[in-house]
């Protein structure tokens, strides 16, 4: 096994950062609409946070290390292996929301938001790469 790259622990490590926010940002909207909606925030919805978080960024890392093996190969065998592992992860999250469906400790809305977060953290990466080269510059 080829020695995992610098840059995806860096990409990661972000994407671990942006989706711990949004985790927050979502146990609060979950707990301000306990106000309205008797048991709508109870600890299923940390509970399933906490592994909709896990897998959503596991998600992103094994992306990121195909990614990488993809980079060694001829052009057609690294799309037959790129369509393959996206099939794979795409799988894998569908397990992970079936079983939270059927396990009453999870929230399932609080297992599946989390999915999307590491698309959020990508979108927002472009903007904060410019804030730090601002901020290095003015320094």
């Amino acid at each position: 096994m080829k020695k995992i790259e610098p840059v995806i622990w860096k990409e990661t490590g972000f994407v671990a950062l942006v989706s711990l926010i949004l985790s927050v940002l979502m146990q609060s909207v979950f707990l301000i609409i306990s106000h309205w909606v008797k048991g709508a925030w109870d600890y299923t919805v940390i509970l399933g946070n906490l592994l909709g978080y896990i897998f959503a960024v596991g998600n992103f890392f094994l992306m990121c290390i195909t990614v990488q093996k993809a980079l060694g190969k001829e052009e057609k065998d690294a799309a037959n292996f790129m369509r393959l592992s996206q099939l794979g992860r795409i799988l894998m999250l569908f397990v992970v929301a079936l079983a939270a469906y059927f396990i009453p400790v999870f929230n399932i809305i609080a297992v599946v938001i989390p999915f999307l977060f590491p698309r959020i953290a990508i979108m927002f990466r472009p903007l904060a790469s410019m804030i730090k080269k601002r901020r290095d510059k003015d320094e």
